[in-house]
């Protein structure tokens, strides 16, 4: 049975087929689906599969080999064939004709995945034997008119809300690329309160933040006093994968400047001397300013305190490392009230 794909989670709730073919071009799709049918084979306490990619001397007998063999537990086997643009062939088809007609007697199941089928190969005697064994997943592109459409939907799955005009700037932005689209709305999952709805001047704001986020950013908020700001920034570093131990030098670099210059402010000394002594260039002068009267030296003592926790939790300490990261950034920021963890 053909169906398209929005129909395959529905489709896979009623019966698991014994073999399913997804044909197309849409990497972001494939990926999903695939993973779709993983999650419900599992389900069904599979959980053994064998992984065959087929190139130009691959070897079909080998399929009828692996569902005739035993499970190394004795139990069922997902078999996934990944021919991507290859095509099976005579060989390929007279295989995969027989295991459609025999399947029904196999615990196995088989996940078939390949590139847009030509007329040719849908007219085949193996493509009618899938169609009529099992299921056949039809992969087609999103045009440029449904892209914010599935922009909304896919939101709304996330338990994100755009206003259509957002969409559409979210669809012009990734130009069509599903996969884009996908990781511009996790990233939008980070930076959005629950229940929120998002303009498309909301939208452009956070999009060009999280694509210039870097360590001297997180710590020029925290100097800045931009306590939301900062914490969008972390959980955007955190997000990319920004290992701890950079985050935390770019903290402790800045704390250390601030002690240095609250320490010697509380002695009288200029503070335009001071930066002079401590090479704060001029263009960062109004940062460590915000900062030196915002915070106090015991307070800055206490940012060095935390940063040495967050140090003993990089290196095994149990502690919560991301949790204390928040901490310290909500902290130096002078952010009072209190934020969600990371």
């Amino acid at each position: 049975m053909k169906i398209a794909a929005n129909k395959l989670a529905a489709s896979l709730k009623k019966q698991l087929p014994k073999i399913i073919w997804l044909m197309g071009d849409e990497p972001l799709q494939m990926q999903e689906a695939a993973d779709l049918i993983r999650s419900r084979v599992k389900q069904q306490g599979i959980t053994e599969r064998e992984v065959y990619d087929v190139g130009a001397q691959f070897a079909w007998h080998s399929l009828l080999e692996a569902t005739a063999s035993m499970s190394l537990f004795g139990d069922s086997k997902l078999i996934e064939v990944r021919l991507a643009a290859s095509k099976p062939g005579k060989p390929g088809g007279e295989v995969i004709k027989k295991l459609s007609e025999q399947l029904g007697n196999s615990p196995d199941v088989f996940l078939f995945s390949s590139n847009k089928l030509d007329a040719a190969q849908t007219k085949s005697a193996w493509y009618k034997a899938v169609d009529q064994a099992g299921l056949i997943v039809q992969i087609w592109p999103i045009n440029t008119n449904q892209l914010p459409q599935w922009i909304s939907e896919r939101c709304q799955m996330s338990g994100l809300t755009l206003e259509p005009a957002a969409a559409t700037l979210l669809a012009e932005k990734v130009e069509g690329n599903l996969l884009a689209a996908a990781q511009e709305i996790e990233k939008l999952r980070l930076f959005v309160n629950e229940g929120e709805r998002l303009s498309a001047e909301n939208l452009l704001d956070l999009i060009e933040d999280a694509s210039r986020y870097s360590l001297f950013d997180l710590a020029d908020a925290c100097l800045e006093g931009k306590g939301s700001r900062a914490v969008r920034i972390l959980r955007g570093l955190l997000a990319e994968g920004t290992e701890a131990p950079l985050l935390l030098w770019a903290l402790t670099r800045e704390i250390r400047q601030v002690c240095h210059l609250t320490y010697k402010l509380n002695d009288g000394l200029p503070f335009d001397t001071l930066c002079q002594q401590l090479r704060i260039w001029d263009a960062r002068k109004p940062l460590y300013s915000k900062a030196a009267k915002r915070l106090t030296l015991q307070q800055a003592q206490q940012l060095l305190q935390l940063a040495s926790l967050c140090d003993q939790a990089i290196k095994g300490s149990g502690e919560p490392l991301n949790d204390l990261l928040l901490q310290l950034v909500v902290q130096f920021s002078g952010q009072a009230p209190a934020l969600a963890s990371v």
